[in-house]
Parts: structure tokens; sequence; C-alpha cells
């Protein structure tokens, strides 16, 4: 009995030593800590020219250089898309890349006053287009989706805010392919009537592989401004340097390293 009662009092004060330990950590975080690394999650597919898997993307190196410039080294990892957001979550990994939304400030912190995003730490602005097989004639007219009667659009499987837009619309969409590639063979193929890329990649795709097969049309769909949303928990732990690091990346946006790189890595 005796044993059994040390045995308890011996796992509580474990506890509450070990719960000490992280209120003290955190509270020394919040006088300025700093930490030693940042875990990024990157998602396991190309979204050139802002990122490759293998870590030559423009916002990936942006990310990297503003981390150096402040001593803090940043440990890549890449998974799908889905699993980036449950380790963002769960604290296991200290940032992505993404669009704020809504739901993401639920498990994500973005630059700026809660619920009012500071677009001047964006790190990009990518732009959306409707692609068509060449000749077609549905576009999009900055409001409305024009002679696309009920043809169905193609969209990259976990782009939320670009499949919320669709929603809205009233567009039957197909979600189903991982890269922008599949869905423009989809629509070579007649399977889709469309897709929604982004600007950058899928011109460059169009060029390379679909001439004369694709065009873009209309006015652009959507531009959704790229931030690094921290986790809350690195948050918590390190607001003050968490605020250096966003503005350490809109510095080195504009420095000639940065120019010069997206020269060289189109």
């Amino acid at each position: 009995m005796a044993g059994r009662r040390y045995a308890v009092l011996t796992t509580m004060a474990v506890a509450v030593a070990v719960a000490s330990a992280g209120i003290g950590a955190a509270r020394a975080a919040g006088s300025g800590a700093e930490p030693a690394r940042f875990r990024l999650c990157a998602i396991d597919v190309d979204y050139p020219p802002y990122a490759r898997i293998d870590g030559t993307g423009h916002l990936q190196y942006l990310l990297v250089q503003a981390a150096r410039n402040l001593g803090l080294e940043v440990e890549r990892r890449v998974a799908p898309r889905r699993r980036c957001v449950e380790e963002l979550r769960a604290g296991v990994v200290d940032g992505m890349v993404g669009a704020y939304s809504a739901e993401r400030a639920e498990y994500g912190v973005f630059p700026g006053v809660e619920g009012d995003v500071d677009e001047r730490k964006a790190l990009a602005t990518p732009r959306y287009f409707l692609y068509r097989r060449k000749g077609g004639v549905a576009e999009w007219d900055g409001q409305r989706f024009a002679r696309l009667g009920e043809g169905r659009l193609g969209v990259e499987s976990g782009f939320v805010l670009i499949i919320e837009r669709l929603r809205q619309a009233g567009v039957r969409y197909d979600d189903g392919a991982k890269t922008l590639e599949l869905n423009l063979d989809k629509l070579v193929n007649g399977r889709l009537d469309g897709v929604i890329g982004m600007e950058a990649e899928a011109d460059k795709l169009v060029a390379a592989r679909y001439a004369g097969k694709i065009e873009r049309a209309g006015k652009p769909f959507e531009q959704t401004p790229l931030y690094l949303m921290v986790s809350r928990q690195f948050h918590a732990l390190y607001p003050r340097f968490t605020e250096r690091y966003w503005q350490a990346q809109a510095e080195y946006l504009t420095t000639p390293d940065y120019r010069q790189y997206q020269l060289t890595h189109p």
C-alpha cells in the first residue's frame, strides 16, 4: 500500500515538474528567447516557381536565407498537403506556406493582427486563370463564367480557396488530380471543359507540352497572397521571434540576391 502511494506521489511530482518546466520555457520565450531551428513542412508536389520537392523553389530559398540572417536553421520536411496541415495543427512542424483562410487561422498564425492579415508580409501573390482547349468559348469575365454551361472544371486537390470559389460560383468541378499537369492532360483528352491553374506554372506547361492545344481564357479568376503560417504552438513560445522572422522575409524579398535567384531559377 505504502509502495503504491509512493509511486502515485512520484508520478504526480514528475508531472508537476514537467509542467513547471514547460511554463518556465514559455515565460523565457515570451521574454525574447530564440529557437535554434524552424521545422518547415513542404508539399510533396512541385508548384513552380514558388516551391519544388527538391527545395529549390523561390519561396523555399527566401525562407532559408531570411532565417539564416537571424541565425535560424530551417529543417525542411516533405509530406502530402493533408499531413502537413495535421502536423502543423499538432505542433509537430512549425510552419508551412499557404494562403489565408478563416479555417487555417484556427490552427495557424498569419502575420498581422488576429483576423486582419498584413499583406505587406506576403511572400508572393500568384494569379489563377481558366485554361481551355484551343478555340474553346468558355471564359471567366471577372465575375462569372460565360459559355461554360454544364461543363466541369479541374482544380488540384487541396486548393481549398479555389474550390470554395468554384462552389460559390455554382460550377461543377473535379479535384481528384494532385498536379496541374494531370488536369491539363484530362482537358486535352476531353475529360474536363476547363482547368483553373496557377499562371506561372500553367503558362510554362502549356508552352512546353500543350502548345496549340490549350489556351488561357479571360481575366484572372483569383489572386491569392501566400504567407508563412506558423503553428500556434511555435507562436506561443516565440512570439517576438516570429514577428522578426516575418519581417526578415519581407525585407529579403527586395534584395538583389533574391531577384537574381528568381532569374536563375525560373
